[in-house]
């Protein structure tokens, strides 16, 4: 505590700008709770016998606290306000706040990220590498033999020739170039003897039954017999054991093996993912630099406006496709109405910039201009460029990109271009 209160005065006193921002109040907080549910969650473990644990409801849950953390945060912070207060703020500490409430946002990430992350680890430490592999080749071979009953044929010699399946499978992930296994194919048929595939089907059971809280209690002669017999489906289709549950352990499996091949937190190494949690987290924290420029009644209105935009341009959208009848081209209509409406806010941003009194109206478009100024790029290239042309290409993936940065080039530039509007902004006087 005395630490704290040492480091809080030594920012009011030295640097106002970033104490304003209560970082150094709120990282730290965000940091303890975030270890807090990454540790408990860790300790608890995890039993290859039950489900994988669940990523979605931990997330659900967080979400409350979340808020909290964050409408707490914001509250706080906005008590203190150089620009509205007729102090100046020079632009590059404007930028350091903005910076500032990026971090926030990331840290609120880090809260909700914290369990699923701790699921993941808990899993990968139950997991032995290399004992998995064996125990998934031993799944493998023996899953034709105790589940596809059409695929085994019980030659005159005694011996038993069967087509290899793949009982785990490769999930899926981010990139296209995901393998696919087959159910039933090549190598084939391999022919064993009658102890040879009673071995197989034993090893099968063995792993099955590690990851199973309802193992399969049936001896290897007793499932080949009934292959032999016909009477497979009789157990396969009403026995829990042989088939409710062996869909449960099979996606748990292949989940397990994706991620070793893959990584354990695959998710987090996407580059495109960072992409889309960065471009989230800076929108979050424009909406609040640009709230700590306007009045709170203007800010507001230009909120609500912004939370109701997706639904006004369903609106929209849906009335102008239906009276034109636009069944082709609509990328092409839809980012010629969005330039529309840009050139219109940036006339209305100007010329309520050059009067003498303040238009409350142009006040709050100014701030929905900004705002959705990063997504410029995207319409414009939707107008100039046929998007039909575009797959999943390289060429898509550079144009992606481009679209992307120039987003966040035009979002920053932004903070230099709107500050002294808003500053004007704040010293017109109201209209009679």
């Amino acid at each position: 505590m005395k630490l704290f209160k040492k480091l809080d005065n030594y920012l009011l006193h030295y640097y106002p700008t970033i104490w304003i921002t209560r970082i150094h109040s709120f990282l730290p907080i965000g940091l303890g709770i975030a270890l807090v549910l990454f540790l408990i969650t860790l300790s608890v473990g995890w039993n290859p016998k039950n489900e994988l644990p669940d990523n979605v409801i931990p997330v659900v849950l967080m979400i409350i606290p979340v808020l909290i953390y964050l409408v707490y945060w914001f509250i706080f912070q906005s008590r203190y306000n150089v620009a509205k207060s007729g102090g100046r703020m020079p632009l590059s500490f404007e930028y350091l706040n903005f910076f500032s409430y990026l971090l926030v946002f990331f840290m609120a990430f880090l809260i909700i990220s914290a369990i699923p992350l701790a699921n993941y680890q808990r899993v990968k430490n139950a997991i032995d590498t290399e004992k998995f592999a064996g125990e998934m080749e031993m799944l493998n071979n023996g899953n034709t033999l105790v589940f596809g009953a059409s695929e085994i044929t019980f030659n005159d010699n005694g011996t038993i020739s069967y087509y290899r399946s793949e009982f785990t499978y490769q999930t899926y992930f981010y990139d296209y170039d995901y393998e696919y296994y087959p159910e039933y194919g090549a190598p084939g048929p391999i022919t064993v003897s009658r102890n040879q595939a009673e071995q197989i089907i034993s090893d099968f059971i063995k792993v099955y039954n590690t990851y199973s809280n309802y193992p399969i209690t049936r001896s290897s002669s007793e499932i080949l017999t009934d292959q032999e017999n016909g009477n497979a489906s009789d157990f396969l289709y009403n026995d829990p054991y042989y088939y409710d549950n062996s869909w449960d352990v099979q996606y748990k499996l292949s989940q397990i093996s994706t991620r070793m091949n893959y990584g354990w937190f695959a998710e987090y190494a996407e580059p495109w993912f960072w992409k889309i949690v960065c471009g989230i987290m800076a929108f979050l924290a424009m909406l609040v630099w640009i709230f700590k420029q306007m009045n709170l009644r203007q800010f507001v209105y230009g909120f609500i406006t912004i939370c109701l935009t997706p639904l006004l341009i369903a609106i929209i959208g849906v009335i102008l496709f239906e009276l034109l009848q636009i069944r082709n081209n609509e990328e092409v209509a839809v980012s010629t109405i969005a330039l529309l409406l840009y050139m219109l806010f940036a006339t209305i941003t100007i010329r309520t910039y050059l009067a003498s009194t303040l238009n409350n109206a142009g006040y709050v478009i100014t701030m929905y201009l900004q705002f959705f100024l990063p997504l410029l790029p995207l319409f414009a290239w939707m107008f100039f460029f046929d998007t039909t042309y575009y797959d999943y290409t390289d060429n898509l993936d550079y144009v992606m990109n481009f679209l992307y940065w120039s987003g966040w080039v035009i979002g920053v530039l932004s903070i230099a271009v709107f500050k002294p509007l808003y500053s004007k902004f704040r010293s017109l006087p109201s209209k009679n």
